[in-house]
């Protein structure tokens, strides 16, 4: 038997804490380099990249990490779940779409109420491609495909108690999407919008990525995989086969498993890497990322079409980012979650 005790086993409750504000901290900002990427593929494009598609995929695979936890490890109520969900996600929308659609009448990317219901009621992946877009919303196809995989996570845990035949689950139906994908865009000519901003398609990055985490936490990862580069290698061959040259769906079909890894290997990371995220820029750069994605679409179809400088722009977005996270964002958040 071991000489170390019951008592040294356990980390004391500092340790713990500790680590879970490291664990916090390069997880925020993994959002905060999703964010910036996007920040700078709108407002800053890099010939060569699309940055803030590549972005998207970022924030993607990260919640499938954290579904991931939460569902099938943590196996947090269902009702408390989507309450969470919804506290998080719901305010911030509901006063973007409604100040947007007030703010931007008469101008080019006006919308009206149509529209707005379509993001309201996260159905805009699917009306944007078949019945109207809004060029203000159209990012709000991503947050579609989120929530859709929010309820198909949900209940996949509801219905699945061993993580056993989950993984299996997840890691088909994710490949099923790919396939999806790769079908509608090579065989029957669909455009990006139309292939991709579909769940149907995209929400295999949320799936491959909570599959790892699954593996990971039965302990079935390949050591190989655990190494202390593996996260920044596995990022930086993502960002290479999301290059312009790279066809399409080889972003998705290559590109989304790596990046699905890196957030995973991260646990594993060199101090470097998992040190640079948790900075201070970064992780507040993550906590303000969701009001930054929501109030930079206007300001970026502005200098996308219009031609306006990017920096008043972006200056106009941190400004409504920042008002929306400290007035609606968090305050709404902790009051639905403390009262409702």
């Amino acid at each position: 038997m071991s000489e170390i005790t019951a008592t040294q086993m356990v980390p004391s409750r500092s340790v713990v804490d500790r680590s879970a504000r490291t664990r916090l901290a390069y997880l925020d900002g993994w959002r905060g380099l999703s964010i910036a990427l996007v920040l700078i593929g709108h407002f800053f494009p890099i010939p060569g990249i699309n940055l803030g598609v590549l972005g998207v995929e970022f924030f993607f695979v990260l919640s499938g990490r954290l579904m991931s936890e939460i569902l099938f490890i943590e196996r947090y109520p269902l009702k408390k779940f989507f309450k969470r969900r919804f506290s998080r996600i719901y305010p911030a929308l509901l006063v973007f779409v409604v100040i947007s659609m007030i703010a931007l009448s008469g101008t080019f990317i006006a919308f009206k109420w149509k529209a707005a219901l379509t993001a309201l009621t996260f159905t805009y992946n699917y009306a944007g491609i078949l019945v109207t877009r809004a060029g203000a919303l159209d990012h709000i196809w991503s947050l579609c495909v989120e929530e859709h995989a929010y309820i198909i996570l949900a209940l996949i845990s509801a219905l699945l108690s061993s993580r056993n035949r989950v993984i299996p689950l997840l890691l088909t139906l994710a490949l099923l999407a790919m396939a999806n994908g790769a079908v509608s865009y090579w065989v029957f000519g669909l455009d990006y919008e139309a292939t991709y901003w579909r769940t149907d398609v995209h929400i295999a990055s949320i799936l491959l990525s909570a599959s790892i985490c699954l593996l990971k936490a039965e302990g079935r990862l390949p050591a190989v995989l655990k190494g202390s580069y593996v996260a920044l290698a596995a990022a930086a061959g993502a960002v290479l086969l999301f290059m312009d040259p790279v066809p399409t769906p080889i972003h998705y079909l290559l590109a989304v498993p790596l990046l699905a890894l890196a957030v995973n290997a991260l646990d594993f990371s060199t101090p470097i890497f998992s040190n640079l995220l948790s900075s201070w820029p970064m992780a507040t750069l993550g906590l303000w990322s969701y009001s930054l994605y929501l109030w930079q679409q206007p300001f970026y179809k502005f200098v996308y079409e219009q031609g306006i400088s990017p920096w008043p722009m972006l200056v106009g977005v941190f400004a409504c980012a920042l008002c929306s996270y400290y007035l609606v964002e968090r305050p709404a958040r902790e009051w639905l979650n403390r009262n409702w």
